[in-house]
């Protein structure tokens, strides 16, 4: 069904679906740059019954997850061994030296002799001891369970109807003891085995012969992929895909760790261009096998393209660059499809190769813990200084190894790919010519909008031109309307002062004409009135 609400929804799908069996496991630190991790364990882990172990395969998930990072793992397994014999070689063996993680998975040797859980638990807690007087925190170790002993299978059985190998409730005995002892360490614990017996048990209901052992005792490839799953799970790898690009009926392109631009979508497909921030896996019969095993459990190690709004019967051709990755429908790409399990990825040779080298890594380590073996079994001894030529040559050829994948993963990390998914009938070309001629066309919408909105600017720029012309003048106009009033009242004040002046002068003249008037009548009435007296 297809999804429409974006990629949060795909990656909840995928966590619940990877989820769903087991219980939380609990958080491990994932590996960073810079990390040397030291895997310590026994055949398990030294791997020289298969042609894969589960730390190649989380070495390679690490080159393809985070290609950015330089992560050394770093295979201390040794076939037959026990923790007492790792406690008796760490001094002597130089491998041990310059590791700041550790992933220690041992007990099956000693359930297998009958070693009582107390010297197992013991053996253990001194080993820890030992990382620990060399740097490591509690955080940097993290114990892993002994795997199953699958001594239900139909393999496992004689002719008699005898088990040949029967040491399972043993190791549950220090499993039991394993955790409680851990958690007192202060180290970082993983129970492998649970789940391991789970889907084991549910294989074995549809065929008693399906195991993930090869013989009741050392996981087979799709066994070892199981436990490199499990330390990716615990350290919460399984949230999603390697990477996945997200295309929906409606919208934007989106996409999970990588970059996607230049997305289009017409009437004859679709194309984008894709650079992943991820590398692809090299794609091997154990990973089909797992996924086969596991209902998809494996999508982590994916790169999934998923295409909405497509008609569910139509076939659809994948390109990517120039190589054609096959067809699929409708309905299968909504589903959505793992490009890296496409042989015609371009990337495939070159990830075939990093995983080639990876292997040859991983054998040359497997090659260098057998002269252990041989200390262990007392069938040999080595100076200080043999050890330490034997691990300089090891180192040597390791370190050229890993340049080399270095190499390759720079040079995958660095591409970017145009990318198809088209219609049936037609082609790449095509499907860009259209491309080109929409982009043409849109180009030519907007330089006939942007014309066309200059136009409207140019007229409400004229308008706003006159408006303001107009209310210039008219503020011109009430400004000399203004002025005039004002010249016209400071007149009229001019006007009123001089006739209030005359008006005071004539005031003035009068009052001194009366004055002088009155002054001569008393005058003319003295003289008068003398004249009087002397007549």
């Amino acid at each position: 069904m297809w999804i429409r609400k974006g990629l949060f929804f795909i990656l909840c799908f995928w966590a619940a679906a990877v989820m769903r069996t087991w219980a939380a496991a609990p958080e491990i630190p994932l590996f960073e740059d810079g990390d040397t991790v030291g895997f310590i364990g026994d055949s398990v882990t030294h791997v020289t019954y298969s042609s894969l172990s589960y730390v190649e395969m989380l070495d390679q998930y690490y080159q393809s997850a985070f290609p950015e990072r330089s992560v050394e793992f770093r295979n201390l397994g040794t076939d037959g061994f026990k923790a007492g014999d790792v406690v008796n070689i760490y001094d002597q063996d130089f491998a041990f030296q310059g590791i700041n993680k550790a992933v220690i998975m041992l007990g099956t040797n000693e359930a297998i002799l009958g070693i009582s859980t107390e010297e197992y638990i013991s053996n253990m807690e001194e080993l820890v001891r030992r990382l620990k007087e060399s740097g490591l925190g509690g955080t940097d170790i993290l114990i892993l369970t002994p795997p199953l002993c699958d001594q239900d299978r139909a393999g496992n059985y004689d002719k008699n109807g005898n088990r040949r190998w029967h040491f399972e409730d043993r190791v549950l005995t220090y499993i039991e003891a394993l955790e409680s002892a851990a958690e007192g360490w202060g180290v970082c614990y993983l129970d492998i085995h649970t789940p391991m017996a789970e889907l084991t048990g549910k294989l074995q209901q549809e065929d008693a012969g399906n195991s993930l052992t090869r013989d009741s005792i050392h996981p087979n490839a799709a066994g070892q992929r199981f436990l490199a799953y499990s330390i990716l799970q615990a350290q919460g790898a399984d949230s999603g895909p390697l990477s996945a690009i997200l295309l929906p009926e409606d919208g934007e392109a989106q996409a999970l760790r990588g970059e996607v631009d230049g997305f289009y979508r017409g009437t004859k497909g679709m194309r984008w261009n894709w650079k992943p921030e991820t590398l692809p896996l090299a794609v091997t019969e154990d990973m089909t096998e797992f996924r086969n095993f596991f209902d998809g459990r494996s999508m982590l190690y994916g790169s999934v393209l998923q295409v909405g709004g497509l008609s569910e019967e139509v076939s659809y051709t994948v390109r990517m660059a120039e190589q054609e990755l096959g067809s699929f429908t409708g309905k299968e790409l909504a589903d959505g499809i793992d490009l890296n399990m496409l042989a015609g990825h371009p990337q495939r040779t070159l990830a075939e190769q990093a995983a080639a080298l990876n292997r040859k890594r991983h054998q040359e380590a497997a090659a260098y813990r057998k002269m252990w073996i041989e200390v262990m079994m007392q069938r040999a001894s080595y100076t200080r200084e043999q050890a330490q030529a034997a691990y300089d040559e090891w180192r040597a050829a390791d370190g050229q190894l890993r340049g080399e994948i270095r190499t390759l993963a720079e040079e995958m990390s660095g591409a970017a790919y145009p990318m198809y998914v088209l219609q049936e009938g037609y082609t790449a070309e095509e499907l860009e010519q259209e491309a080109v001629e929409a982009e043409e066309a849109r180009k030519a919408a907007e330089e006939q909008a942007r014309l066309e909105a200059e136009e409207a600017a140019q007229k409400a720029a004229a308008e706003q031109a006159r408006i303001e012309a107009e209310q210039a003048r008219l503020r011109a106009e009430e400004q000399a309307r203004t002025e005039a009033e004002e010249r016209e009242a400071l007149e009229l004040a001019r006007l009123e002062e001089e006739k209030a002046q005359k008006v005071g002068l004539m005031r003035k003249r009068l009052l001194v004409s009366g004055a002088c008037l009155g002054s001569a009548l008393a005058v003319m009435i003295v003289i008068r009135k003398q004249k009087g007296r002397k007549g």
